[in-house]
């Protein structure tokens, strides 16, 4: 039986949140490889510093730590999902692709893969915040 797209969407949305694979719960860089981002929202929890290590223009690792609500923390692991290891100019493409979904702007849906199970936050204004909060903490610590 399959599943419709709602279901599939949901059920997308609330694994990255329940078991994050990239969310961690302390981070130490006693080499100081990272590149360190840090974002909140100035009206809930969203909480994010994200971490990335990038080698020879590369992101080899990307992980994040802090509180997030289920858009934040799902949005932000999905994230972390498509740009482990690529090119950070790629990485960036993707996240300007996103920022612009999100923004009701044109994107290329073909760039953000699962991460367009975002495309209509931005009907609901006080979600659109949730969405963004980690996606910029990533962008600091590439840029």
């Amino acid at each position: 039986m399959a599943i419709d797209e709602q279901t599939f969407k949901r059920n997308l949305i609330l694994s990255h949140y329940e078991e994050p694979q990239f969310k961690v719960e302390t981070f130490e860089d006693k080499e100081h490889l990272y590149h360190v981002g840090k974002k909140d929202s100035p009206s809930c929890i969203d909480n994010i510093t994200a971490y990335a290590k990038i080698s020879n223009d590369i992101i080899k690792d990307v992980r994040f730590s802090g509180v997030g609500c289920v858009i934040c923390t799902a949005s932000t692991d999905l994230m972390c999902l498509y740009i482990n290891n690529k090119k950070t100019s790629a990485a960036k493409k993707i996240i300007a692709n996103y920022l612009n979904m999100i923004d009701n702007k044109p994107y290329d849906k073909k760039l953000l893969e699962d991460l367009i199970v975002f495309s209509n936050i931005n009907k609901q204004l006080n979600r659109i915040r949730c969405a963004k909060v980690g996606i910029e903490a990533i962008y600091e610590a590439i840029k």
